[in-house]
């Protein structure tokens, strides 16, 4: 199975919510991830958010574990960086509007992943609601 991957997978895995077990096993029933340079920025900086907001609750230990954890995670991944032609993609399909603007870009790189996997099919792998709802608009099979 060749999935795409957005943030809020990601981050429950990392960050041990209460929807790890199906984050971990979406992600090990992936043969091939792939995800926009987005999912390298967004569990960044929301892993520095989080340590920050509960810094009293860890040690720095505690943040070099999940770095790590991150770190190789998102080595696993096939990452297309954001271009123009994105762009022009997102602002001439109306139906994105359905979803925030980051969510728009993951949407518009998995249909350029799905457009260039030789008939393979691109499952779509996020737990938020609404970009699965417009992503399913698009044909995607959603998990």
């Amino acid at each position: 199975m060749n999935s795409y991957f957005d943030s809020s997978l990601v981050l429950a895995i990392l960050l041990d919510e209460k929807l790890f077990d199906d984050a971990w096993n979406i992600w090990n029933s992936s043969e091939a991830r792939f995800s926009s340079i987005l999912l390298k920025i967004e569990t960044n900086i929301s892993l520095q958010r989080y340590y920050k907001a509960n810094a009293r609750y860890f040690d720095g230990v505690w943040l070099n574990k999940k770095e790590k954890i991150l770190n190789d995670l998102l080595e696993d991944v096939f990452y297309k960086p954001i271009e123009e032609p994105f762009g022009n993609s997102i602002a001439k399909n109306k139906r994105l509007a359905g979803c925030r603007s980051l969510d728009a870009i993951h949407i518009a790189t998995a249909l350029y992943f799905r457009e260039n996997a030789k008939g393979q099919e691109i499952i779509l792998c996020s737990f938020d609601k609404n970009m699965l709802k417009v992503a399913r608009e698009f044909g995607f099979e959603t998990n």
